[in-house]
C-alpha cells in the first residue's frame, strides 16, 4: 500500500508541475477545477491564481479505495514552493519550502525559437470549455520513464492536459469549471503556520 500511495504522490506532482511550469498567465486572476481520469482512478485537482500567476495555489485529491482521499496542496509565491501532503482528517498546517527556481515555461504567447528550444511543438488550435486553445506536445522525465504531454492552452492557463507514460499509465485532465479575474481572498495564498 505503500508504494501505491508513492505511486499517487509521483502522479499529483507530475500535474502540478505543469501549473509551475507556467510562469504567467494572460489573465490577472482566475479560479479553476480540473477532474483528472487516472489508470487508477479519479483525480481532483484546483487551481487560484492571482496578480497573473505570481501567486498560485493548487489542491489535489485523489479517492484510494479503502484508504479515504489523498491530498497534496502547494503554494507558489515569492519564487518558492510549498507542498503538504495528507490523508483526509490528517492534514496539518504546515508544508516543506522548495525553491520554485526562476525558469519555467512561459505559454501566453511564446515565439516559435522559445518552442524549438524548449522542444515544445505547435499542434494547432481547438476549443475547450469555451476557449480556443493552442495545442502544445513535450517530453518529460519522471523518475526513470519518459512521459508524453499533451497540453490545451489558453492565456498560459492548461485547461486539458493528456499524458502517456509507461506501463498504461495514462491520464487525461480536463477544466470542468473555471471563473476569469475574480476577486481571490489574499489568505488563499497565505503561508501555513511552519514551514520545514
Amino acid at each position: 500500500m505503500k508504494k501505491f500511495i508513492i505511486s499517487i504522490a509521483i502522479l499529483l506532482t507530475g500535474t502540478a508541475a505543469v501549473h509551475a511550469q507556467s510562469s504567467t498567465f494572460g489573465i490577472k486572476s482566475g479560479h479553476l477545477k480540473y477532474e483528472t481520469q487516472t489508470s487508477g482512478g479519479i483525480q481532483y485537482n484546483e487551481l487560484w491564481f492571482d496578480d497573473y500567476g505570481k501567486l498560485r495555489k493548487q489542491h489535489d485529491q485523489i479517492q484510494m479505495e479503502g484508504m479515504g482521499n489523498y491530498h497534496t496542496e502547494i503554494l507558489f509565491r515569492d519564487g518558492k514552493s510549498y507542498t503538504n501532503a495528507w490523508l483526509d482528517d490528517e492534514k496539518k498546517d504546515e508544508a516543506k519550502e522548495t525553491d520554485a527556481g526562476s525558469g519555467g515555461l512561459n505559454l501566453v504567447d511564446p515565439d516559435d525559437a522559445y518552442l524549438k528550444e524548449r522542444k515544445i511543438e505547435k499542434l494547432g488550435t481547438e476549443e475547450v470549455f469555451g476557449k480556443t486553445c493552442t495545442i502544445y506536445s513535450f517530453k518529460t522525465k519522471s523518475l526513470l520513464r519518459t512521459i508524453s504531454n499533451k497540453i490545451w492552452v489558453w492565456q498560459g492557463i492548461t485547461l486539458k492536459m493528456e499524458t502517456k507514460g509507461a506501463l498504461g499509465a495514462n491520464n487525461l485532465m480536463v477544466v470542468t469549471a473555471f471563473e476569469e479575474n475574480v476577486s481571490i481572498p489574499a489568505s488563499t495564498f497565505d503561508l501555513p503556520a511552519v514551514v520545514k
